[in-house]
């Protein structure tokens, strides 16, 4: 058990039954190591019209008991980033979007084994897929699948950032944006050749609703896709919650 506190930024939408896989399994397999969790999230106005801001917040609730919130009226994937960075007081965070199972544990003393090592090194992010078999771990930037952050990096980033940019593009020094932030370092959680920590399991979800992610040069914005056929529209829902039983037994939820 941690005695050291922990903040958890989150952005979410409005999908009740994909927040709960994500809470569950971090909550299982991470964040009940901490005596104290503080949440930190944003939900903007999008995702399924059955639910509200009210019905995230009393799943969140489960698992946290302080929780500081925002619920804008138009959805901002970059505004809802800054405005859960700024909230930040622990030295080190996990930022965390709505729609990620995490598969197996993760050591918070390792993590900070890493930060202690590098004074430089902004963020431990738990990969998507295989770690390197190289053994080199470092990556070219910032990750926002989940990650753990050293907030001075994000004190020395929110001053610059853009919220007409997408935030993890905008970070990534090859990209030229921020060439002030290029000093800092960002590695990867694990072993080499490790398989991956996180499932995104939004993807589905949002296929099985007729969302289409759109404007790749713009903040990721969503529209409602409404030219698909009706088989096809049957097919995606029962993939969809084929999968989402796969996912509850991959939880333990």
């Amino acid at each position: 058990m941690s005695n050291q506190p922990i903040d958890v930024v989150m952005t979410a939408t409005l999908r009740p039954e994909i927040i709960r896989l994500t809470l569950h399994s971090f909550h299982a397999r991470f964040l009940s190591g901490f005596k104290s969790a503080r949440l930190i999230i944003n939900i903007d106005p999008i995702g399924d019209t059955d639910c509200s801001a009210d019905d995230i917040l009393d799943i969140c609730r489960v698992y946290f008991k302080d929780i500081v919130y925002r619920t804008p009226a138009e959805p901002s994937f970059a505004g809802a980033v800054k405005w859960c960075w700024e909230q930040v007081d622990t030295e080190y965070f996990l930022h965390l979007e709505d729609d990620w199972l995490l598969k197996k544990g993760i050591d918070f003393d390792r993590a900070l084994q890493l930060f202690a090592a590098d004074r430089e090194l902004a963020s431990v992010r738990f990969n998507l897929s295989h770690n390197p078999r190289n053994g080199d771990l470092y990556t070219g930037g910032l990750g926002l699948n989940p990650s753990i952050i050293r907030k001075r990096f994000v004190e020395e980033a929110l001053p610059s950032f853009v919220l007409g940019l997408d935030p993890e593009k905008q970070l990534k020094p090859a990209l030229g944006y921020h060439p002030g932030l290029s000093h800092w370092r960002h590695i990867l959680y694990g072993s080499a050749g490790e398989s991956s920590y996180v499932i995104d399991i939004g993807k589905t979800w949002r296929k099985s609703k007729l969302f289409d992610k759109w404007d790749p040069s713009a903040p990721p914005s969503w529209r409602k896709n409404i030219s698909t056929p009706a088989p096809r529209l049957l097919w995606l829902k029962v993939k969809h919650n084929i999968y989402y039983m796969y996912l509850r037994a991959l939880a333990g939820a």
